[in-house]
């Protein structure tokens, strides 16, 4: 069974965290026949998959210079410019009840989106001792049927049925949260770029409980188009969409992980960032 991450070679140091970049990204893999699994540890150690994950060979563009033409409701993911006044992002009552509300007006001003519903973050440090490490497998967090249980989970069932018959999207907001990001940085997955039936539903298993998880990977194809905004700073945010409720004529799902600098400077510190999780209607 696969552990969570290929390191970078240590005897490669490297500055270059620019460019298209060649690496390894850990897929679905093609003739892979059965249900993918993953399995957290619950500490320190790396999560687990079972056989059909694969780090397979994938193509990097650095879209910095063309930033402004990705867009969420086209390709599943946009670059915002949203510097943050909130300063304490080791206290999770003063995220909820300061930052939230920051995120709320960055989802509305990006998506136009009207009624925005903040429910939960997560901080990621790449440390060793860190027990929620950047994701180094090819995910989109949720699939048509978790998307609406979580949102009504999350929401209520009051909150959630006033929505009813109204469009819902699934936004994650991803913020660095080191000054220049320079190792372990996100790729995405062009939305408009995948077949539908490479989404391959994927059971998370929890350490000690019975709850069984599901998110979608995705299946290794010619074709897919995978991007990365190089140097990302703490002033700015990638807003990535995991569901939407409209069928036609929009991005619905965007594969993301983390991916590593094939020659990374083993000196750079590690990379630590908050991905804070929304539902908004239209």
């Amino acid at each position: 069974m696969p552990s969570a991450t290929k390191p970078p070679s240590p005897d490669k140091p490297s500055a270059r965290i620019t460019g298209p970049i060649e690496t390894e990204l850990n897929y679905i893999r093609p003739d892979a026949e059965n249900p993918p699994e993953v399995f957290y540890s619950g500490g320190s150690s790396p999560q687990k998959y079972s056989d059909e994950y694969a780090f397979m060979p994938a193509l990097i563009a650095d879209c910095r210079a063309t930033s402004d033409q990705f867009k969420v409701h086209k390709n599943g993911f946009e670059l915002a410019d949203a510097p943050t006044a909130h300063r304490d992002f080791y206290d999770d009552e003063a995220i909820a009840s300061s930052y939230y509300g920051e995120v709320s007006k960055i989802v509305r001003d990006v998506t136009g989106a009207k009624d925005v519903f903040v429910f939960d973050h997560t901080i990621r440090r790449g440390d060793q001792a860190s027990k929620r490490k950047p994701a180094h497998h090819v995910h989109n967090d949720y699939t048509e049927t978790t998307a609406l249980v979580r949102a009504e989970e999350m929401m209520g069932k009051v909150e959630f049925a006033k929505m009813a018959g109204r469009r819902m999207i699934q936004i994650n907001v991803w913020r660095p949260l080191v000054d220049v990001v320079a190792r372990s940085p996100l790729t995405f997955c062009d939305a408009s770029s995948i077949d539908r039936a490479d989404l391959i539903a994927t059971e998370i298993h929890f350490p000690d409980t019975d709850h069984v998880g599901e998110i979608f990977a995705l299946r290794k194809q010619e074709g897919q188009r995978w991007s990365y905004f190089s140097e990302m700073t703490h002033k700015e945010v990638v807003l990535i969409k995991g569901y939407d409720s409209e069928t036609k004529g929009t991005a619905r799902f965007t594969p993301h992980t983390a991916f590593e600098y094939p020659d990374q400077d083993p000196s750079v510190p590690a990379r630590a960032s908050i991905e804070t999780r929304t539902f908004a209607f239209y």
